[in-house]
């Protein structure tokens, strides 16, 4: 029995030491193996770190209020992932359609999955979905998904951390709603949609 233990404890170390570390921003997975898993996909140069924080979007009588913050290898089916997680809350007229800043810090066993907001994927200036001719060359914006909790639909939540009038922001596109398959009616997608702005609190 003793040896078997041995035996197992050597197995587990040789598949840590053997993980493969991939930059969240090498979107060619250049440093692959030919292994599908136990690798990290890692936020090598800190990309994800300036998105952190609340920030809130107001429009007449709507507010909407987003908490993000980075999450460090995550489980991600058979590998791991760096990622930014988030949570939200949305008043209309004064009413709270949605809340679910509470699971901010729940930990799942697949992150990405579960929370309303979550995703680690650096897009380029020059992406079809929101092209960005303003953004500096090396700058760094981000693909999310985001779940609308009441109808259960996602999209993207496209990112681009900035200052406006001395102000952080985080300028935003909601886009790539999700049909649903399921019903013949859905419901449409509750949560702001478009292009929009959201002040850093």
């Amino acid at each position: 029995m003793k040896y078997i233990h041995i035996i197992l404890i050597l197995f587990i170390s040789s598949i840590v030491k053997s993980q493969t570390i991939v930059d969240i921003t090498d979107t060619t997975y250049s440093g692959m193996t030919n292994t599908y898993y136990n690798y990290y996909k890692k936020d090598l140069n800190n990309v994800l770190d300036p998105f952190q924080g609340t920030y809130i979007y107001t429009n007449g009588n709507k507010k909407f209020k987003i908490i993000l913050q980075k999450m460090i290898k995550q489980t991600e089916g058979l590998h791991f992932e760096d990622l930014i997680i988030g949570e939200y809350q949305y008043i209309v007229n004064g009413v709270e359609k949605a809340n679910t800043l509470s699971n901010l810090n729940v930990v799942y066993n697949n992150q990405f999955a579960k929370h309303a907001l979550a995703g680690n994927a650096p897009i380029k200036n020059n992406n079809r979905v929101w092209k960005c001719p303003q953004c500096n060359p090396n700058e760094k914006r981000l693909r999310l998904k985001i779940r609308d909790v009441d109808t259960n639909r996602s999209g993207d939540y496209i990112i681009r951390k900035t200052m406006v009038n001395g102000q952080e922001v985080l300028q935003v596109k909601l886009t790539d709603v999700l049909p649903d398959f399921e019903n013949m009616n859905p419901p449409d997608f509750s949560l702001p949609r478009g292009e929009f702005t959201m002040i850093k609190q």
